[in-house]
């Protein structure tokens, strides 16, 4: 996770919180991917709840990871 990059903010809004967490991996135009989870709610998100994003967005960006097309190509 070298060239990962995870940015979380928390917001308040009229309605509430919003938290907001993108995941960047890769520097070039046609070679990054990203990957964003949004949550809102009433009440301020817990460090548990906040935490509880952050994984899911690292897991998505794992699994990005494992189907680069660049690999397979590659291979032959």
């Amino acid at each position: 996770m070298t060239d990962t990059t995870v940015h979380k903010t928390v917001e308040e809004t009229e309605h509430g919180y919003r938290l907001k967490v993108e995941s960047t991996r890769g520097t070039g135009t046609r070679d990054q991917d990203k990957v964003r989870a949004e949550l809102r709610t009433e009440e301020r998100p817990d460090l548990a709840d906040q935490a509880a994003v952050v994984a899911d967005v690292i897991e998505h960006m794992d699994t990005l990871r494992r189907y680069d097309p660049d690999e397979e190509a590659d291979d032959e």
